[in-house]
């Protein structure tokens, strides 16, 4: 019980002192550094990696100090994160056999075009429908390809290290049997 709740607090501090980080640091970087969404590829790293009831703690405690520093209405990292992360979990457990770098990738492609897509309809539909849909933008199709790269860089980098600190886990998609 008490192991439970000191991961639970853990978490509680981790997802704070990366709210913070990702509102006060990242957010204040020049050009495609400003566009490093910690929250997205934290969230896929703990679920491919560590089971989905981290994950959601993660996500409620993120969700919840984000709104807090947000000038989104309060919810709107909830919604998006919680969407994300039921859509990235049924995909990892329906589509994605085996928990290769390949299969990370791409669940951190898709998280990341779901995680855009969902924040633009809800900032569209919050904003009395008054600005333009955010996808009709160069500047949303710029953000979502430096987004991309950077997931996909935390995706190489942090499967990479968790290879050489554990052997369950697979550098490739398909193994070779033999040699011809």
């Amino acid at each position: 019980m008490f192991n439970k709740i000191g991961q639970i607090i853990i978490l509680i501090f981790f997802s704070l002192l990366i709210s913070v980080l990702q509102f006060s640091f990242i957010s204040s970087l020049p050009g495609a550094f400003s566009q490093i969404n910690l929250g997205v590829i934290l969230m896929i790293f703990i679920l491919f990696f560590f089971r989905a009831r981290s994950t959601i703690i993660f996500i409620f405690f993120f969700g919840f100090f984000m709104d807090i520093f947000s000038f989104q209405f309060f919810g709107f990292y909830l919604i998006t994160l919680g969407a994300v992360a039921l859509i990235a979990y049924l995909i990892s457990k329906n589509w994605l056999t085996n928990k290769s770098l390949y299969s990370f990738g791409v669940l951190f492609l898709i998280s990341t075009l779901v995680y855009n897509l969902i924040a633009a309809i809800l900032a569209f539909l919050t904003s009395d429908l008054q600005s333009g849909f955010s996808v009709f933008n160069f500047s949303f199709w710029q953000a979502l390809f430096y987004q991309l790269v950077w997931n996909i860089l935390a995706a190489i980098l942090f499967f990479n290290i968790l290879t050489l600190l554990a052997k369950r886990f697979k550098p490739f998609f398909l193994e070779k049997k033999g040699r011809i």
